[in-house]
């Protein structure tokens, strides 16, 4: 794993995951959390914020653990898979 591929986040938080497209436009795009036995924890519509980049806030669990971030964008009949790890940190004080 290179730290390119990993994002990090508290447990409880919001995190905002982002998609960026330059050229066409998707007709349609999602951003899929998968806990480590591929069961969906959180799924959100991408919600474009101009200029091909898109983002999608997703509340993360209140465990730490591993997950996988999978966008699905649908551009011009292609269907296109962007993957990323998610490590959830438990809040300590």
């Amino acid at each position: 794993m290179t730290a390119a591929n990993v994002v990090h986040g508290q447990a409880y938080d919001t995190l905002t995951l982002t998609w960026v497209n330059c050229g066409a436009a998707p007709s349609r795009i999602v951003s899929n959390l998968y806990d480590t036995s591929e069961t969906l924890v959180s799924s959100v519509a991408g919600v474009s914020s101009g200029n091909g980049y898109y983002y999608a806030p997703h509340t993360l669990p209140g465990s730490a653990q591993w997950l996988v971030n999978r966008w699905w964008a649908t551009i011009n009949a292609n269907t296109y898979a962007r993957s990323q790890f998610v490590e959830v940190q438990e809040m300590r004080v």
